[in-house]
């Protein structure tokens, strides 16, 4: 559901969230390749930010079109890596392609993804959707689309979310990049059924300067 908008119309209200499929972000080479030899194709600056933080001076341009197109243009060479979603690939029954893993640590991934989430019409019996539903999943989408919503659906700056229930508790962490492109990244844990809260506090803490905020 990272691709949901921020804001769901109350007439069509999220009924049911699948269990996650695997958060990270993955590097893709082109077919045949043994190294990244050129610019890494990502058109997310969430990704583009973090990419530079982990590897100062590296290169990255824009590209576009689903998955197979992209995974096209990379094999015609116009680019030397992607970057996509792990779920992606692995659900097309590409996960060959992936050579390494961002773990959630090293890029944090967009709010809910991995996780596919079901809309239906207000008032539409939904009974038959609870051989898909996972409360897991319910409570870690919902945190993660909270702290998004709360920073204004992340139109204008880069936002990243990602959350772990165990138990009882939640464990949400953030990143938020302000215009300038300073990011600020932050981790709160409480009751998992008031992770919509703590993605709300979460976004505040970090939109109004927190102390982890660094270039």
């Amino acid at each position: 559901c990272k691709d949901l908008p921020a804001e769901i119309p109350a007439d069509l209200p999220l009924a049911a969230f699948t269990r996650r499929e695997d958060p990270q972000d993955a590097l893709v080479l082109p077919q045949g390749a043994a190294a990244l030899r050129g610019p890494i194709g990502c058109s997310s600056l969430r990704r583009r930010l973090q990419l530079e933080a982990l590897f100062p001076g590296v290169e990255t341009v824009p590209v576009r079109g689903n998955v197979i197109t992209r995974l096209e243009k990379l094999d015609r060479g116009e680019f030397g890596a992607l970057v996509l979603a792990a779920a992606g690939l692995k659900r097309l029954g590409l996960e060959e392609r992936i050579c390494r893993y961002f773990t959630v640590e090293e890029m944090l991934p967009a709010a809910g993804q991995g996780i596919l989430a079901v809309q239906c019409r207000r008032g539409f019996g939904t009974a038959f959707l609870d051989c898909v539903r996972d409360r897991e999943a319910a409570l870690c989408a919902r945190a993660e689309r909270s702290f998004v919503r709360e920073l204004d659906g992340g139109c204008s700056s880069p936002v990243a979310a990602h959350a772990v229930v165990s138990g009882d508790v939640i464990t949400l962490t953030g990143l938020y990049a302000d215009e300038a492109e300073r990011m600020a990244k932050g981790t709160v844990s409480g009751k998992a059924d008031e992770g919509e809260a703590l993605g709300r506090a979460l976004a505040r803490e970090l939109k109004e300067g927190h102390p982890c905020l660094e270039k």
